[in-house]
């Protein structure tokens, strides 16, 4: 390896997790994240036209929308979580 003793980083790397509290922030994201697609399907659904166009359309803002929303909340969500440190 690049000069490093594997056994000393491994080390340091398993004294910097915390499985109960970095599983749980995921659990919360993925709740999250969960509910901010199934939000905008619903809505964009509801807003959609009634025609084969209407529904493609409306798909295509539902994934460009949560795609987007999730990164946000991501980056909001993590920086909430590190910042509890």
């Amino acid at each position: 390896m690049i000069g490093l003793d594997p056994g000393n980083f491994w080390s340091i790397m398993e004294s910097g997790v915390d499985v109960r509290r970095d599983l749980g922030n995921g659990i919360i994201k993925s709740i999250v994240f969960g509910v901010i697609c199934s939000f905008v399907a619903v809505y964009q659904g509801y807003e959609a036209k009634a025609t084969p166009e209407g529904v493609a359309r409306a798909t295509t803002r539902t994934v460009v929308i949560s795609s987007l929303t999730v990164l946000a909340m991501d980056f909001v969500l993590t920086a909430l979580m590190f910042s509890t440190r």
